[in-house]
């Protein structure tokens, strides 16, 4: 739905992982439980822009939304990822599930405005 935007947040999430070469599973895990719902709620995102919710709210079920999505995908993780490769195509996974979640888990406080119906403002 909104997998542009995501990717664009995972790309920022996954900027703690540049300079490696791979990363074990649960380091990977860990690292995008901290940074996504981070990236997800910067002021400026879409996430915060089009929703009305408080920052600590956004943490709050980012954070969930990113749980929830890496629980149900690890077992599918390769023990050691090769970064970036690896990190792109399992934070796009896990960026458009928690995406997804945070969306339908908020979507009574989704702003309806031409500026949030239009994912070109938000690539």
């Amino acid at each position: 739905m909104r997998y542009f935007m995501v990717l664009i947040v995972l790309s920022m999430a996954s900027l703690a992982f540049a300079q490696e070469t791979t990363i074990s599973k649960q380091a990977w895990i860990n690292g995008m439980q901290e940074k996504l719902p981070a990236a997800f709620c910067q002021e400026k995102q879409y996430f915060r822009q089009c929703f009305t919710v408080s920052e600590g709210e956004c943490l709050r079920v980012a954070s969930n939304a990113t749980r929830v999505c890496l629980g149900n995908k690890q077992d599918q993780f390769p023990d050691v990822l090769v970064q970036p490769k690896d990190g792109s195509h399992w934070g796009g996974i896990v960026g458009e599930c928690a995406g997804n979640a945070y969306e339908a888990a908020l979507l009574e406080k989704r702003i309806n405005s031409d500026k949030c119906n239009d994912v070109n403002n938000w690539i």
